[in-house]
């Protein structure tokens, strides 16, 4: 059985799993003593939204993972703005302009930031694949050109 993270740990799983689908601006704050519905927001930015649902479903995955699913998620209807409900964070995963908008940051600003660790690593992984799935792409119509041509 896996022990389920506490807040804090389960911050870092969410950020670092959006991290490895190049989410932008990853941001933890510490909500605690301001309200209690949560320990902490965890902020980030995709740039359109089936970027953003990729952000959520890797997160969702990363969660599951380590024994902490999700209670709710909203907004993945259109992906503008995704809400994930975890034990004790707020995943809230935003297009650019939406996030720009609404300014979670701004709001919440009297609160402290959480030290997120580096995660450049799990965004360099995210690219890898990423240029591996396309690296696919660029073989599979290589492939089909070839078989045409031999027609």
């Amino acid at each position: 059985m896996v022990d389920k993270p506490d807040p804090r740990q389960l911050a870092e799983i969410a950020a670092k799993a959006a991290a490895s689908k190049l989410a932008t601006d990853v941001v933890a704050i510490d909500v605690h003593a301001q309200t209690i519905i949560t320990d902490i927001f965890l902020i980030c930015s995709g740039d359109n939204p089936r970027q953003v649902r990729a952000i959520m479903n890797e997160i969702d995955h990363a969660c599951h993972d380590n024994g902490a699913a999700p209670k709710t998620i909203e907004g993945n209807d259109e992906f503008r703005w995704v809400l994930m409900e975890l034990p004790g964070v707020i995943v809230h995963i935003f297009l650019d302009e939406e996030r720009e908008y609404y300014g979670l940051e701004r709001l919440w600003n009297d609160c402290p930031r959480i030290d997120l660790p580096d995660l450049e690593e799990a965004a360099r992984a995210g690219r890898a694949q990423e240029y591996s799935q396309d690296e696919l792409k660029d073989a599979q119509q290589d492939a089909e050109n070839l078989i045409v041509g031999l027609d």
